[in-house]
């Protein structure tokens, strides 16, 4: 073979991967963006949710009326925003889980964390005395 065809060859091979990733691209081009969406959409959610706490911390208000001020709020910026489809319970668990990042509590256990405890949370002797 001469080196022409060698070269011809491997243009060939090169224009036939192309087009290989080509349509694998699309293909799941669809899958890529709604990741990419659906990520930024959460993210977006999440640093709602940490400055919704704090706004709602810093009020006179009292447990279930912190959350769901703050649940108002997020919505609001989210409509702002044009996102749309997200559920209450995804608010929520962005809402509980900025409020124990922020540790309002400074570490102490409330008295309903505590109660919530089950025996998989309980230390090792524990588990031993009660089987």
């Amino acid at each position: 073979m001469s080196l022409t065809n060698w070269f011809d060859l491997i243009i060939a091979i090169g224009t036939v991967a192309l087009a290989v990733v080509a349509s694998l691209y699309l293909r799941y081009k669809a899958k890529i963006d709604t990741k990419t969406a659906a990520g930024k959409a959460f993210d977006t959610i999440g640093k709602l949710a940490v400055w919704a706490v704090n706004e709602a911390e810093h009020n006179d208000l009292a447990g279930d009326a912190k959350r769901e001020y703050a649940a108002e709020i997020i919505a609001e910026q989210l409509q702002r925003k044009g996102i749309t489809g997200i559920t209450k319970s995804t608010v929520y668990g962005a809402i509980q889980t900025a409020w124990k990042a922020a540790d309002f509590n400074h570490g102490e256990t409330t008295k309903a964390e505590a109660s919530s405890l089950t025996m998989d949370d309980a230390p090792v002797e524990v588990k031993k005395n009660n089987d």
